[in-house]
């Protein structure tokens, strides 16, 4: 579906877009004069962000987190959709699959805006831009707060048997929202240069993009963190039963010892004929245990 979103007094075009056919792209594609390559590039569902400039045309790829994803998605192209921009000195083209509730509120808001401003190819780009990264902030946010609930259940002893599997796929995630929020930063890097007349423009939605990486950065960290405290502690916990174990093997290994001699059916054997012998063998067992009590006590190792 093609959509001419806004068009300029100063003859500025705006159109949108979704799910296009082939033929719709060719004919765009040949109204404004796009690069093949770039269009071929907005066609490919799994391309990563990038930006480059062709003819005095800049081509722009970004992937905005899709509030749909599925919760086990854990790959680039299961939690976002890719939204591909074409940015003229009078029109901008954008080109996406689906259409989204943060691409309907930049299409308001500029559908009642001003339409004689200057450069507004690259200031509706821009806001496009930014409310594509902002669609991350709610993930992360989630995420942090899974990672605060998932950090009590393990320190209280309280954690599901899956709690290893939902860390990994929650690191898996959050190292993609750190990958695209770095694209995202260095995409914007590279569409200031050239552009010093819309720096303070680019520098407010520049700051909160680092902000968002600052904390997909630290999201990972937390979780790569709870991930080894989790396989530590449960190292711990198995060393301790090993430890327990130990114990009572070394308390036995002696005794099992002096059982098996006397199991043994020989016929001259003088404790089986020792009014005391029974008596006896008890007394030395006792002692040995005894003895092996306060070994391990001297030693620290029962406490």
């Amino acid at each position: 579906m093609t959509e001419i979103v806004l068009k300029s007094n100063t003859g500025f075009e705006w159109v949108s877009l979704v799910n296009p056919s082939i033929r719709e792209l060719a004919q765009i594609a040949v109204q404004y004069n796009l690069h093949s390559a770039s269009v071929h590039d907005c066609l490919e569902p799994e391309h990563l962000p990038k930006y480059e400039v062709i003819d005095e045309v800049a081509f722009m790829v970004l992937r905005a987190y899709d509030l749909g994803a599925s919760k086990d998605g854990d790959t680039v192209q299961k939690l976002t959709n890719k939204i591909a921009f074409f940015i003229g000195k009078d029109f901008l083209v954008t080109i996406h699959r689906k259409d989204h509730e943060y691409l309907r509120v930049v299409r308001n808001k500029w559908r009642v805006s001003r339409k004689d401003e200057d450069n507004l190819a690259l200031k509706i780009s821009t806001d496009l831009y930014a409310a594509a990264m902002n669609t991350y902030e709610i993930p992360i946010k989630d995420a942090m707060e899974l990672v605060e609930r998932y950090e009590e259940a393990i320190f209280d002893n309280n954690e599901p048997a899956t709690i290893i599997e939902k860390l990994y796929l929650l690191r898996r995630k959050a190292s993609i929202y750190k990958k695209m929020l770095f694209l995202f930063n260095e995409l914007l890097k590279k569409q200031m240069v050239g552009n010093e007349m819309l720096v303070s423009y680019f520098k407010d939605v520049l700051e909160t993009g680092e902000k968002l990486q600052y904390y997909s950065d630290q999201l990972y960290e937390d979780t790569n963190n709870l991930l080894n405290i989790h396989l530590s502690l449960a190292s711990h916990r198995t060393n301790e039963v090993m430890k327990v174990l130990t114990i009572l093997s070394v308390f036995f290994l002696p005794l099992t010892f002096i059982v098996g001699i006397y199991g043994m059916n020989f016929k001259y054997m003088p404790e089986l004929e020792s009014v005391w012998g029974y008596s006896a063998v008890w007394l030395v067992m006792l002692v040995i245990c005894v003895g092996i009590y306060f070994w391990f006590k001297s030693k620290g190792w029962l406490s």
